[in-house]
């Protein structure tokens, strides 16, 4: 499988253009037999972080915005994740959806962890969503995810075989980002991958640094700070060792004792 991460630099509010911009990558990678590309959260729309934009841009699932890009997924036989702010009645969402090479949405992740302000704006979501991919299983976060373990150790734990992050990660959290990607491939012995935005939003600066690492945590890929795409094969088989059995030796009770912790801490109101 050759997985392509698009770290571009979305035009702010600007759907259509993101959108022509989106199926050209897709068109462009199929012309170096890219299997599947990786698109940074809200590439669709750019990193909203106002009200009045976000009320004017947001769109539903079934919108026919998504039609380009689901017609180009078909002709150029390519699979792509790419994330846009969803409105559901009252509420909006940060989501990622996964669009395969027939031109369907089979599946749909709504972020459930909101960084700083984001809180403001958007509702959290509750599901953890695994894709049935032709790939295999593909489980999808959405940026600050990444920073709670937990969410790729349910992913894992239900079934996934790679795990796909759209990030619009900023300064000054470059070190974070690599921390934390190898961290949740090497604890879960699963391939991750990240594509982050790139560029300037008001006084936030996207850095980039979009990667792939294996189940070991070696990276395969590495980007640097600059708007691109760039690709690379994801091995076919996948040797573990066996004296790292995190999945089969995980603690039965610990998931019960978190959620009484934590219980305890709010109750205590200690943060």
């Amino acid at each position: 499988m050759k997985i392509s991460l698009a770290q571009f630099e979305p035009n702010l509010g600007d759907l259509r253009k993101n959108i022509n911009d989106i199926c050209d990558i897709l068109i462009e990678e199929s012309q170096f037999h890219s299997d599947l590309i990786l698109f940074p959260e809200l590439s669709i729309s750019g990193y909203i972080q106002e009200a009045e934009l976000l009320d004017r841009v947001a769109i539903a699932d079934t919108s026919r915005i998504f039609q380009k890009i689901k017609d180009t997924c078909v002709q150029y036989n390519v699979d792509t994740v790419l994330s846009y702010p969803e409105v559901d009645g009252h509420h909006y969402y940060i989501t990622a959806i996964y669009i395969d090479h027939k031109g369907e949405i089979i599946g749909k992740y709504r972020k459930t962890h909101l960084f700083a302000n984001e809180q403001l704006l958007f509702q959290r979501g509750d599901d953890f969503v695994v894709v049935p991919s032709r790939f295999g299983n593909i489980g999808l976060m959405i940026c600050y995810d990444l920073e709670f373990p937990e969410v790729a150790r349910i992913l894992k734990l239900k079934g996934a075989e790679l795990i796909l992050i759209s990030t619009a990660n900023m300064a000054p959290y470059q070190q974070h980002q690599d921390i934390y990607i190898a961290s949740r491939a090497l604890e879960n012995e699963i391939p991750v991958a990240i594509a982050n935005q790139f560029g300037v939003n008001g006084v936030l600066e996207f850095f980039g640094h979009s990667a792939v690492y294996d189940h070991n945590a070696n990276c395969l890929l590495q980007v640097g700070d600059l708007a691109t795409v760039e690709r690379v094969d994801l091995p076919q088989t996948v040797e573990r060792d066996p004296q790292l059995d995190y999945i089969n030796q995980l603690h039965t009770n610990i998931y019960q004792q978190l959620v009484h912790a934590k219980g305890e801490c709010d109750i205590n109101g200690k943060r």
